[in-house]
This record gives C-alpha cells, structure tokens and sequence, in this order.
C-alpha cells in the first residue's frame, strides 16, 4: 500500500461550520462562541476537489487485484493531456491511482498522489463506470463537523431544553422517559473525558483512516489508522494546514459538545442534563484534523454503530439505537457509499439522525441530509423561528440550535489544542439541533423499543408543532416535541377523530389514509387540523374541512400555509381537464401537473391568467411561484408559454412567444418598452403588443420595434 505525504486536500467537498467560509470544505455543522471562522484564501479549496474515489465492483464480477491496478490505470490515462499540455507544452502524466483500504460493502477506497478537481473527478469516475465490472465510482469526499434535573446548568442555561414558546418542554417528557436501555452513537471528532458524560459512555471505535504525512484535512494525529480509541485528538490546525493561506485554529471538541447534547448524565448534580440523560453514549470517530473526514470513514462508522459486521474491525457489541451525524458536504445527490451506509443501519433498526447544514439554502443540496430515509433537523433560534443560518426546504423538523445572540450550552474541553480537562462552552449550528432530536428518538424508543425506524420518524413527524416563529423555506412537519412524541408512542389504540374533520374523513378516508396525530387547534383565525397518513385535514369556521396532501400541500406549505397569503383551503382538488388537478385556496389557487409540479396562482396574475383559460390557454401552467420586487413595484410569473406581468399603473398582462422573447432581449420591464399595456391582439397580417414605451409587431417571421 502506498501512502501520499503530505498531501494538500484543500478542496474537497466539506461539511461546515456556520460561519466558516470554505465553500466547499467539510467541517462541524456548528459554530464555537460569538466569532466565526475567517475566510479561506481566494483559490484555497477547489470545489469538489479529493484525492480519493471509491469503486464498487459488481457482486461476483470483481476483478483480480492486477485486473483492477489496470483499470485504475486506464481510468487516469482518460485525465490526460491536462493543464499546460492543452496550451501546447510538455503532456502532464496521469495521476497514479492505489487501492488502499476497503470500505461498507466491499468497495474499494482508491487514492490518488495528488488532488483532482471537479472535472478531473467527473473524467474519471465516468472512465471506470465504462467498465462492465463496476457497479459504481464516486468521489471520496471530505465531510466536517457541521453546533427538572438537579444539573445546575439546567435551570439557568439550558433554554433549548425548557417549557417555554421556543424551548421543548424536556421535563414533561422526561415523567416519562429518560433514553434508558438505549443507545446513541455520536459519529463526530471523537470524545474527551468528561464528568458530565463517562458514565454514559461506552467503548467506541476510531475510523480515521488517514494518518500518514503532515497534518492535513483529516488527518487522524494518532499515529495510526482504524483503531478502537475513539479520544478526539483536536481538530486544531497550524497556518495552511487546513488549506493554502488557512488561519491556525484551535480544536472545537465538536464530538464533546454533540454528546453531551444528546446524553449528558442527568441528575448528577454536576453541569448540563442531556435530552436523553439516561442513554448511553457510544463515541465513533470518523472526523480527524481541520474537523474534516472522508465519506468512505464516515460510511463505515455509520454501519459499525448499528452493528454492521466490518472487516478486520471487532463487532460492536452494543449497536446503537440512533446514530448522530452533524456534519455535512455539499452534494445535490446522497452518494452511494454513504446511502448504503444509512441502509444498513436501517435494517438492523436505528433510526439516523443529521444535520440540515448551515447554508441558509435547500438542504436538497447538502450530504447527508438529502440521503434516503435519515430524519434531516432544521435549526431554530431561541425566538422559535428559524435560524438565518440553517438550511430548509427538504428537511423532516426542527429542533433548537441558537444563533450568535443565544447558543447552545454543552459538554466540552479546555484544551485549546490537545486535551484538557472537562469543560462547558456554548455553540450554535445544525449541529446542535440533530443531537437534540437523536435524544428524542431514544426517549421514543424506550417508550417503544418495537418501533423501526420509519415508525420512530412517523412519529416525530405526527406530533411536531407548529414553529412559535417563521420558517422561510420550510421546517419540515414542525419544531420537535418531545412529551408529543413519547405519549404517542404509549397509545396503543392509536387517534381518533372528530366533528367537521372527522366528519370528512368519513367520507374520504380511503384516500386520506388512518389519523397520525390527534387533532391540534388554535391556527390563525382559530382553525384547527389532523395530520392523516397520506395529507391532512384543515379547518377554519369560514372554509370548512378540507383534505391538503401532496404536492398541492408542499407549495401552500412553502407560500406560509394558513399563515401565508392563501390562507385555508376552500376546496378539495378537482381536475381541469388539461391533466393537472387545481385546489382553492381563501386568496388564490394551487396548480399541480405532473410535467411541472405544484405552485400558487393569486390575485391579479391569477384572474389575468384565468380570462386567458388558464392552464388550456395559451400559457400553459404555472413554472413557480409569483415573484415580486420588480422595477417600479412589479411582479411575474413564469408559465410553461410566457411569462405574465403585473405592475400597479398596467395592471396583468401576458407576454409570451417572439414577441415575449424580443421584449426579454430588450431587457423587459426594465428596458425602454418597459411593461406591456395589453395583451397581442392582431392587426392585419401582423400581432402586435402595446407596452409602455412603444409596441412591438410580429409579421412572416420578422419582429418590427416601434418606440414612442
């Protein structure tokens, strides 16, 4: 086996704190105190960039180890002539590529001598998918740490965990269940000792693979590779080891901090209390130093928690019931390896809990949180909204993370870069609110250690509650709500339903599916809902019951719900006709098509697009949502045929095929022609469009401008 000195891994694909600057670097989904990081160099981490791919090979197809050194060889040759070779000069040789460990089902982890960029990655995973043997290549990306009991922080600092608007009300839940019988692996840095967290803790397991050379980006500073010491070595790092032109940083004791989150010792008159203060904490590391680890560590210690059986490594013999991950990289797709990771530890029946990340955008668009079947956790501030920071949309809840002005008081470690001795210090991040929710599993699953998984989140997902604050983008089923949970866990005759929308659901329960939480009240306007298993059934005293599901439900979600500007529902779905199915809402309507989804048609754009026949008409349907800050207090909507323009002084008007494209290239609204004053009419032989500055005529293929 070869090993790489001193490699810089600059640019790998990263989890990262909130705050720090790397694009595209993988680090704690959390970030330590008031500061943040300081940015990264310009040009000191190429997005996407890593040393290493993993390649599965086809069961019963794998080739013999010097087929295989052949393939990889071939593959590179594909990245040749690269940089100055293109410009003419001396040809750069082909990187050299080495088999150098294994990884979750039988894929091989391939390293290269140097780093290889996007593109380099996408030449060369495409070049070994050519061959019939492999199942699959995929970049090796780096991922990063993504931040009443008689404990006396408790009371006085624990706000995340206290019966207030934004907290969670623990000791309602804690009558009930404290974690006992469980266990919740922390696949993070590592772990410190610590008062507040030894008793609880079990033997772990260390899967930082990287540990020759010069500390770099997930480097293991143990002098060794997989081993069965989980301690968290500090993720400190000197100027440019992180990266060309990185700041030194001190070690951010990130697993500590997660750990005791999760399940701090209760009742021990020392510190903090965590969620699940009566579970036990099971260490995994798989993030060394910079915070950062490879994907291919993090998929291994992802199985290994569950109970996995792995090569060369000792089975664990106490599998986790949940695992934690806060950490994260950006990736619009869930890579292979690490979703057959999450498989794995769903079949033996732990639930895998993760960051959303801290980007302020889709968490569609970050790892692991768009991997299939994890509960992905949205972060919220101690106002009970959404923190600026957190990523939304595609996420299952929400939990407490903090923000700069109220962070998150855990375990910790007084060492600024090796070890020291045990300490508390505050964070906010992803990173905090997915330990939060992986302590709540463990309360459910005491309650009901039968559960799997799916159930565990089904659950979460039912008794969520609305968020005390806004949510931009969307929080998924609610902020989490840990006594919810826990009793409806214990009911064993399962919800029942009544009035107005048991009433509908009488009617429609075929397609509504069984109750999934009992009727919640005091929505705006005193309205009142019941989630079901296929949507749920709102009502308000001026709209009645009505059934939302689907996708219809996602975009009124998006727009605000009933605290949006559609307001209730005031029908049920019901086709048009053209293959999409429409539902009124109080203030306009939701469009769906399978060709083009769901979105809001409203106010003046909506009437406008209906005179025109609306989705029969010559637009088509809807493309997204209303979208307004136009110049002069404008809006648009796009359509599948054109767009329709609204502004104050010319009311709705529709542009749409060459004319439409003609009046786009003369920079619309904005340019000289300005809004359009009417609709295209036909004058003679030609169509012609009036807008404010002038008109614009379409006659045999010709576009004729005419200004005033």
């Amino acid at each position: 086996m070869t090993s790489f000195h001193g490699r810089a891994l600059a640019a790998a694909l990263v989890l990262i704190l909130v705050g720090a600057a790397a694009p595209a670097a993988a680090v704690p989904t959390e970030v330590t105190g008031p500061s943040t990081h300081a940015p990264a160099a310009e040009g000191s981490r190429s997005p996407g960039a890593t040393d290493r791919v993993v390649v599965k090979f086809k069961d019963g197809a794998e080739p013999a180890p010097r087929i295989r050194e052949r393939i990889y060889a071939e593959a590179a040759e594909r990245i040749a002539p690269r940089g100055a070779a293109a410009a003419g000069e001396h040809e750069e040789p082909a990187p050299l590529l080495d088999e150098i460990s294994g990884t979750v089902d039988s894929a091989k982890v391939v390293a290269a001598d140097e780093l290889l960029d996007a593109q380099e990655l996408e030449i060369l995973t495409s070049a070994l998918e050519e061959d019939p043997a492999v199942e699959y290549a995929e970049p090796d990306h780096l991922a990063s740490i993504a931040g009443v009991p008689d404990d006396p922080y408790y009371r006085t600092s624990q706000w995340n965990l206290q019966p207030t608007a934004a907290g969670l009300d623990l000791p309602s839940a804690w009558d009930r269940a404290t974690g006992s019988g469980q266990t919740v692996a922390v696949v993070d840095t590592g772990i410190t000792p610590h008062p507040d967290l030894d008793a609880n803790v079990l033997p772990g397991h260390d899967f930082v693979s990287l540990h020759a050379g010069g500390v770099q980006p997930g480097h293991s500073r143990d002098g060794d590779g997989w081993d069965p010491d989980p301690r968290d070595e500090g993720d400190y790092a000197g100027p440019g080891e992180c990266g060309p032109g990185s700041a030194a940083r001190s070690s951010s004791w990130h697993g500590t901090h997660t750990a005791g989150i999760a399940a701090a010792r209760g009742n021990n008159a020392t510190g903090v209390a965590g969620v699940a203060h009566g579970a036990k904490l099971l260490p995994v590391r798989a993030l060394g130093a910079c915070g950062d680890g490879y994907v291919s560590d993090i998929a291994v210690a992802i199985a290994w928690a569950a109970g996995d059986d792995i090569d060369a490594v000792p089975l664990n013999p106490h599998p986790a019931t949940v695992v934690n991950l806060s950490l994260g990289f950006l990736s619009g797709t869930c890579p292979a390896v690490l979703q057959e990771a999450v498989d794995r530890a769903l079949s033996r029946g732990a639930s895998v809990v993760v960051a959303a990340g801290n980007h302020d955008r889709d968490a569609r668009m970050e790892s692991p949180a768009n991997c299939r079947g994890v509960i992905t956790v949205a972060a919220t501030t101690a106002h009970g909204a959404r923190a600026e920071y957190s990523n939304w949309g595609r996420v299952t809840l929400a939990a407490p993370g903090g923000d700069p002005s109220r962070q998150v008081l855990s375990t910790a470690n007084a060492g600024s870069t090796r070890p020291g001795g045990g300490s508390y210090s505050y964070k906010y991040g992803t990173s905090m609110a997915s330990p939060t929710v992986a302590g709540v599993v463990a309360l459910v699953r005491e309650t009901d250690p039968s559960l799997s998984p799916a159930q565990v989140r089904e659950v979460l997902i039912a008794t969520a509650r609305p968020l005390p604050g806004p949510c931009p983008g969307g929080c998924g089923a609610g902020l989490v709500n840990p006594r919810a949970a826990v009793v409806r866990a214990t009911l064993q005759e399962g919800y029942t339903t009544q009035g107005a929308i048991g009433a509908l659901h009488a009617r429609i329960g075929t397609s509504t599916g069984a109750p999934r939480s009992h009727e919640r009240c005091g929505l705006a306007h005193n309205g009142c809902y019941q989630e079901f298993e296929r949507g749920a059934i709102y009502w308000s005293a001026g709209t009645g019951a009505r059934w939302v599901h689907g996708g219809v439900r996602s975009a009124w979600s998006r727009s605000g719900g009933v605290n949006g500007p559609l307001g209730y529902p005031r029908t049920g779905e019901f086709g048009d006709g053209a293959g999409g199915v429409h539902q009124l809402f109080q203030r306009g309507t939701v469009v769906w098509h399978a060709g083009t989804g769901a979105a809001a048609v409203r106010g003046a754009i909506s009437s406008r697009w209906a005179a025109l026949g609306g989705a029969a008409g010559p637009l088509g349907y809807p493309l997204g949502e209303e979208r307004g800050g136009l110049v002069g207090g404008g809006a648009h909507q796009a359509f599948e045929q054109g767009r329709i323009l609204w502004s104050p002084a010319t009311g709705a008007q529709p542009v749409r095929g060459a004319i439409g494209r003609a009046h786009a290239d003369l920079r619309g609204e904005r340019g000289r022609l300005g809004y359009p004053v009417t609709a295209e009419h036909r004058s003679g032989d030609s169509v012609v469009q009036r807008f404010r500055g002038g008109s614009i005529g379409y006659r045999h293929g010709g576009i004729t401008i005419s200004y005033r």
